[in-house]
């Protein structure tokens, strides 16, 4: 049970779906609560009620107007961290809408990787301020789902698929209605696309689309061949005028358009061409419908009765389509995919864009005359009030520029460039898109390119606008950098992270507290990895044989750290929060304590005290022989809880562990570097503040990176190491000052390797191993750089080993000069967890393993 001091909720803002409390709080639940949640004060009960400028993502490309610009005047920069939540990977194609404080996201049935395969063909609705699963439904499989065939309103989710329109329950997932509209006027069941306008759903239907077969690549590489996707992406077919093999886009074509009334189901119009309609050009903008058959028509239809407006054609208007150039099969990282959209509107213009295209094409929506030519390709476009604004493509020069909307002319540029091939998105003050590692955000006002280091955009959605938040969507790659999953950013408080810590606000004594009685033997393992070096070393002898011990298993399900062994007991905790003391010889419970969050480094022992930091945001000194507490100390700089993965968790928690050393005790506090990362050095013995660095997240300052709190704490020759992130890492300290030593990034890219494991090579750190967020059952493909490091302890007499062979796992003890003897090999009845071994004086060998087990080897009976 979490506790404060009755003034402040220890939840962020927005948070919470409903709250319970004196009605003197009123204005602290309004703070936590979330628009639509409902507050309880006393005999009382209200709403809270949505904000003014809130905007809603109803359509795949925001709008049914193709152009991914939101209206959400709330959403602003800078951001802080709402929600990171599960799925971390979700499979291709992608679809993503938000409205009514939900995010509903549509995966579809390709998988690279196993990591995937629990996603394909899915519908999954999540809670758009906290990140709660709601619920998920099936899919029909193998329907492409990256086009505009769902549209997310506050009241109703509609889903279209080969058989109907699904009007969903956005609460519940549950099918209220379907729109079936007569066969012989649509020409048959399959929606195609639609969009929707007030209470007129406009619906492109046909034939039938042959499914496409779900593929499960089950990849063990970075990224994926753009030639191996699925049939229907990879189509190819011999051009019979030339004898050349082309590649074929099959989907979302059809003769008829329908603009059907949501409320009595019924048809008020269809129109019929003759060639098909690609639903990739389809859009709705001022009460007129825009489409076109891709070099040969494009034409305009009034909107509220079907009647054409205009019509170019390619035998009339040789110029225009001349101008547009010819169709190009533009699939790849570079341009995108297929099924991206090429045409989008304004009031006044039209915008052919898009890997289909070689250059960027303007026409009047007036009539459809050309207006004018930016000659270059894969650029992506956001047209906001101001301007329309191109992101250049990866490693091009000079590409990203302001145009005037209706002469092209050139207004303004950037010295900037996306990545690759996901989407770039508008937002109220900037415009967001794919970097070399993690995300851009370009701000309008300043034309200053600001990086968000930890994720990227996913390909098929890019980052969705709506409720006064962000979303980054779970992605197939490994290009995400260092936080995967649903990812919800939220405006902060300039100032929310860098406030200094004071021990009037921060610090608790614990009551009754005993002396210290607990005694560290030499050869005792008394922190992670053995040292505050991380060096693994052991002075301890291990016996000639051994045998198991004893084993103890976890009441309820958890995953814990790494073991720690000193004066006959084993230390431990785990994502549970809880502080678990082992009697070393026989495995049984000695003590409990209790922190508020996951804990995920174990405790570090010194002078009879253990010290262990919090997912709560605390640091606590316990009592190592009997678990009580001591002091503790918030490092975190509000009570700020969110959705970490399905745990309530601080904003700052921490997350490094604790590093001891000649009394003072080194902790970070954290999540990523654009929430801001604190470093601390407490007094050991009374918890008061020998130094805190709480700028050092932000060291460049304009974009709010810098170090974040992504791993190890390493000590080295008067310096303190943090596995910090593809900002910057490591970051170095002075360990008597806190000075940060490291300069602040500068480039618009990934400058560190991302991983979790600090090493000393000689009397260099190196940063090796996953991200520290990463699944351990799930790796991150990235190459060689992030692959772990063996885990080998050497012991006075031989060298340990973790090993694992043809999927299982063993404790192997080798020759210290030798190390292809082998003295004996233990069989592990599960996957160890990271560097979970310690070898305490008696030479006994605790292994601790994922499913929450702990295993003890010693001599053998």
């Amino acid at each position: 049970v979490a506790k404060g001091d009755g003034k402040r909720i220890g939840l962020a803002d927005g948070l919470a779906d409903a709250v319970i409390a004196a009605p003197s709080a009123r204005a602290e639940i309004l703070r936590v609560l979330r628009p639509g949640g409902v507050a309880i004060l006393g005999d009382r009960r209200f709403v809270k009620p949505w904000p003014q400028g809130t905007d809603v993502w109803s359509h795949h490309y925001h709008g049914p107007d193709n152009n991914p610009q939101s209206r959400d005047t709330l959403a602003r920069a800078p951001y802080r961290t709402q929600f990171i939540v599960e799925p971390r990977y979700g499979p291709c194609p992608q679809n993503c809408v938000a409205a009514g404080g939900r995010v509903f996201m549509a995966f579809g049935h390709v998988a690279w990787h196993r990591r995937e395969e629990p996603w394909l063909n899915t519908l999954v609705c999540l809670n758009g301020f906290n990140g709660t699963l709601l619920w998920k439904r099936p899919l029909k499989s193998g329907i492409m789902v990256d086009r505009s065939t769902m549209i997310a309103t506050p009241d109703t989710l509609y889903l279209a698929d080969d058989e109907s329109c699904k009007l969903i329950d956005p609460a519940t997932g549950k099918v209220r209605h379907e729109i079936l509209p007569p066969q012989d006027v649509a020409g048959g069941t399959f929606w195609k696309w639609m969009a929707l306008d007030g209470d007129t759903l406009y619906a492109l239907i046909g034939a039938g689309e042959a499914p496409d077969r779900v593929a499960t690549w089950q990849r063990k590489a970075h990224g994926w061949p753009w030639g191996g996707i699925s049939d229907g992406y990879n189509l190819r077919q011999r051009d019979p005028k030339t004898g050349k093999m082309l590649d074929r886009y099959r989907w979302g074509f059809a003769h008829v358009l329908l603009a059907i009334d949501i409320r009595s189901k019924r048809v008020l119009w269809s129109h019929k061409e003759e060639e098909p309609i690609d639903s990739r050009s389809l859009c709705l903008r001022g009460g007129r419908l825009y489409f076109a058959h891709f070099g040969r028509t494009l034409a305009c239809l009034d909107a509220s009765s079907g009647t054409p407006v205009w019509r170019r054609t390619a035998a009339k208007d040789a110029k225009l389509f001349q101008a547009i150039g010819p169709y190009r099969s533009g699939h790849g990282y570079v341009g995108g995919w297929k099924s991206t959209v090429y045409l989008k509107a304004t009031d006044k213009a039209l915008y052919f864009i898009g890997p289909q295209v070689n250059h960027l094409t303007a026409v009047s929506a007036d009539d459809g005359h050309f207006l004018w030519k930016y000659g270059a390709k894969d650029l992506h476009v956001v047209i906001r009030d101001d301007a329309l604004y191109t992101i250049g493509p990866q490693r091009s020069q000079g590409m990203t520029k302001k145009l005037h909307p209706m002469t092209g002319e050139v207004l303004a540029s950037y010295d900037v460039h996306r990545r690759a091939c996901t989407r770039s998105t508008g937002t109220a003050d900037g415009i967001l898109f794919r970097a070399s590692g993690g995300a851009v955000r370009l701000d309008v006002a300043t034309g200053k390119p600001q990086w968000i280091s930890p994720m990227r955009p996913s390909c098929q959605v890019g980052v969705v606008v709506a409720h006064g938040h962000l979303y980054w969507v779970p992605w197939v790659c490994d290009c995400n950098l260092q936080m995967f999953g649903t990812i919800a950013l939220a405006p902060a408080s300039p100032d929310d992270a860098s406030r200094p810590a004071t021990r009037a606000a921060c610090f608790e004594n614990g009551a009754d507290v005993p002396p210290a009685t607990l005694a560290a033997a030499p050869a005792d393992w008394p922190t992670y990895r053995g040292d505050c070096a991380r060096r693994a070393v052991s002075q301890a002898t291990l016996p000639a044989q051994v045998g198991l011990h004893w084993t103890r298993k976890p009441q309820t399900a958890f995953t814990p750290t790494a073991p720690v062994a000193v004066g006959g007991l084993v230390l431990l905790s785990g994502s549970d929060g809880i502080v678990r003391a082992l009697d070393a010889a026989t495995g049984a419970a000695r003590w409990r304590a209790y922190t508020g969050g996951a804990v995920r480094y174990p405790p570090a022992v010194a002078t009879g005290r253990a010290f262990v930091g919090s997912g709560d945001g605390w640091v606590y000194c316990l009592d190592a022989a009997t678990g009580k507490l001591v002091w503790r100390f918030r490092a975190a700089p509000a009570e700020s809880r969110i959705n970490l993965y399905g745990q309530l968790s601080s904003a700052w928690p921490v997350a490094s562990g604790v590093a001891v050393h000649d009394g003072v005790a080194y902790l970070a506090a954290g999540i990523t570097d654009f929430d801001g990362t604190r470093v601390l050095a407490l007094d050991a013995a009374t918890g008061a503040i020998r130094w805190q660095n709480t700028t050092c997240g932000h060291l460049d300052r304009f974009s709010r990176r810098g170090v974040a709190c992504q791993g190890d704490l390493l000590l080295h020759k008067g310096k303190l190491y943090l596995a910090g992130g593809n900002a910057v890492s490591p970051g170095v300290f002075d360990a008597k000052t806190g000075h940060c030593l490291t300069p602040p990034p500068t480039s618009l890219g990934t400058n560190a390797v991302q991983g979790s494991e600090l090493h000393l090579a000689g009397d260099k750190v190196q940063v090796t191993g996953q991200p520290f967020y990463s699944n351990a059952a799930n790796p991150v493909w990235s190459g060689k750089r992030l692959e772990w490091r063996p885990m080998v302890v050497d012991c006075a007499n031989a060298r340990l080993e973790l090993q694992q062979r043809n999927g299982a796992w063993f404790l192997i003890a080798t020759g210290k000069a030798d190390p292809k003897q082998k003295l004996w090999e233990q069989a592990l009845p599960a996957a160890p967890v990271r560097w979970g071994i310690a070898v305490d004086a008696q030479g006994r060998v605790v292994v601790t393993l994922r499913d929450g087990r702990v295993v003890c080897f010693g001599t053998k009976a």
